[in-house]
């Protein structure tokens, strides 16, 4: 159906596993990717891989509104290909080396949708709509508290490999599979030395040229 609601830039923060330091949030009305990301899966070519990977079974990848899955009213284009994931069905979708930062495009939000987050270290977590965060789960397909963009962020060196969709029921909607590096500690101090260093280098410049 046609996007009806307001877009709401809220995000919600959903609770992580105490062992780790990852940032999930369901922006309500959002869109995917996120600023500083990029997009690796976007599903228009059909199902064939442009930077991911994606492994399953019972998923469709199409266009429209039918009873195997329902267009993402937030996602920018509107109207493109996205993937669903049926009824009993579990879809794998690989990510590139490094990555510790992701978002997604998701779609009428149900209960029955579980999103487990694979991590490098073997372990992983599970998101589930109206459990792991206190939202709508009841598959609208136009509320933007049901339709809005997906992250994690690992802010303590933790880092994906891949995210596992299952459904209990027809549909597990997604779209705009984007990722992302956040610069280590140590990486950002390198930065801002070499900013610091650059503006420095700068002065001086205009030192002498005044000096000239």
């Amino acid at each position: 159906g046609l996007f009806a609601g307001a877009v709401s830039a809220a995000f919600i923060a959903i609770a992580a596993p105490a062992s780790a330091a990852v940032v999930l949030s369901f922006g309500e009305g959002g869109s995917s990717p996120l600023a500083g990301l990029t997009t690796v899966e976007n599903f228009e070519t059909g199902g064939a891989l442009i930077s991911s990977g994606v492994l399953g079974t019972d998923y469709l990848i199409q266009t429209g509104d039918d009873g195997n899955g329902a267009p993402i009213p937030t996602s920018d284009p509107t109207g493109t290909k996205y993937l669903t994931v049926l009824g009993g069905g579990t879809t794998t979708i690989s990510f590139g080396a490094g990555v510790n930062r992701f978002s997604f495009d998701w779609g009428s939000l149900d209960g029955y949708n579980t999103l487990t987050i694979n991590y490098n270290s073997g372990s992983s977590v599970n998101v589930v709509p109206g459990v792991t965060f206190v939202n709508l789960a009841n598959g609208n397909q136009e509320l933007p508290q049901t339709n809005g963009v997906f992250s994690a962020s690992g802010n303590a060196g933790e880092i994906f490999n891949s995210i596992t969709l299952t459904s209990g029921q027809n549909s597990f909607e997604i779209d705009n599979v984007a990722v992302g590096v956040v610069p280590e500690p140590a990486t950002w101090a390198m930065m801002i030395i070499g900013f610091g260093a650059a503006g420095s280098m700068i002065r001086r410049r205009r030192a002498v040229a005044l000096t000239a």
